[in-house]
């Protein structure tokens, strides 16, 4: 679809600049950003033209970690540690099957569209009914199944032959807005040769491989008994550690690994609302990342502890919590909440997104510029960062696609999803199980 975003009440761009334009067009020719100008004359026989006199466009935002169909577990079993949360989960997930998760992560679609992200990054089982989903919603996402042994051998050859044969099926579709990565859950719940079967498939497709990393002191200290070493160290030399490897929440780390991150250029993804929910403790250590040069982004988590996936809310939540832990109020900018979810993310996963920019997709979302949380309208990225929800989005596109109009969802039948939704959850979580 071409089109002309006509008088844009403000534009964030989220350049090189972090340029704020006011009343600027943004005209999209074949999914692209062609023109970002004032005045812009159009043919309207080739472009649709749209008033933008009272929206916010800014960049589509960017979930770097969920497990999408955990939606069907929201509210489940909360207010209980990580280890005893994570006991009580899997025995539901012992029921899962490919319709389960099609329809949760039909939901979390549903959810993130409606809150302004065009992509997010899976971690969970069953991911063909998450590619299914995706497929439906139009969002882009990248999928991987959650590989998995206990350390028990005929389990590691079963989950390592599962996600071999979907990363291999998916690349063939060869979808632009559907990748696969590889997803080996955690050092406590995979073996060494799982881990190191998972970095050859990194390596035989070049995908980024995606991990939850020291997210709890406990897992740093089993760690360290099972095989003498901190959790990066062990990963350092199992050969995991390079530039396609993303770590999931990161928190119980010390400054030599994450020194030692930033030498392999590992990404990070912070996850500050489940972190906090689950009492993981600590916080992200943002400025000794950022000095040492690993590369943040943000991500909600599942919606089971999170319980939501609006990264308006995460983005927020990132910025206070640095804040809090440090004492210090200019610890993370607004700015720099904003980056984790856009451009960060963009430039993690390799996504020519992330920016209002000529040659950039246009994966954008437009915010209700008169919408009470977002007046006075004088500090857009503040009001963005601190003020605004995901209530605050009117539409959000991808490559220049509408898959909410107007608040309207274009591409997914909400109150069928709902229903479907809503049977699904009571078919999984019977009575003996709530």
């Amino acid at each position: 679809m071409n089109l002309l975003l006509k008088d844009c009440r403000v534009i964030v761009t989220q350049n090189r600049n972090r340029d704020v334009l006011e009343n600027f067009d943004v005209l999209i020719a074949d999914g692209k950003i062609e023109r970002i100008e004032k005045n812009i004359e159009a043919d309207s026989k080739d472009f649709e033209v749209v008033d933008c006199k009272n929206k916010i466009v800014m960049p589509g935002l960017i979930n770097s970690h969920t497990h999408a169909a955990m939606t069907l577990l929201r509210g489940y079993r909360d207010d209980l540690p990580l280890d005893e949360w994570l006991n009580e989960v899997w025995k539901v997930e012992a029921k899962l099957n490919e319709k389960f998760v099609r329809i949760g992560t039909l939901m979390a679609c549903l959810e993130m569209i409606k809150t302004g992200t065009v992509c997010f990054v899976d971690m969970y089982y069953f991911s063909e009914g998450a590619r299914d989903a995706v497929r439906e919603s139009g969002m882009r996402a990248f999928l991987g199944p959650a590989i998995i042994d206990l350390f028990d051998e005929e389990r590691k050859e079963k989950s390592v032959k599962e996600a071999k044969r979907f990363i291999e099926a998916l690349i063939k579709e060869n979808d632009e807005r559907i990748k696969p990565v590889v997803s080996p859950h955690a050092i406590y719940t995979c073996s060494e040769d799982l881990l190191l079967e998972s970095k050859e498939m990194s390596e035989a497709h070049n995908l980024k491989l995606t991990m939850h990393l020291s997210e709890t002191r406990k897992e740093v200290c089993w760690c360290m008994k099972k095989y003498n070493m901190r959790p990066v160290d062990y990963l350092e030399k199992t050969g995991l550690l390079n530039e396609r490897f993303v770590a999931f929440h990161s928190l119980w780390l010390t400054k030599e690994e994450i020194r030692k991150m930033g030498r392999y250029k590992v990404g990070a993804v912070h996850c500050p609302a489940s972190n906090m929910k689950l009492a993981t403790g600590g916080a992200l250590a943002y400025r000794e990342m950022r000095e040492s040069g690993v590369l943040v982004s943000l991500g909600t988590d599942g919606a089971c502890s999170n319980n939501s996936l609006d990264m308006f809310r995460e983005m927020k939540f990132a910025a206070l919590l640095q804040k809090w832990f440090r004492w210090n109020a200019g610890e993370m900018l607004a700015q720099q909440a904003l980056d984790m979810a856009t451009v960060n993310a963009a430039r993690l996963f390799e996504l020519n997104t992330g920016a209002v920019e000529i040659g950039r997709d246009a994966d954008l979302i437009m915010l209700d510029a008169t919408h009470y949380r977002l007046l006075p309208l004088k500090h857009a990225v503040s009001n963005i960062v601190y003020s605004a929800t995901g209530d605050c989005v009117t539409d959000t596109m991808v490559k220049g696609e509408f898959l909410m109009r107007d608040g309207s969802l274009l591409t997914l039948d909400e109150e069928r999803v709902k229903e479907e939704f809503g049977k699904a959850v009571e078919e999984l979580i019977d009575e003996g199980t709530k």
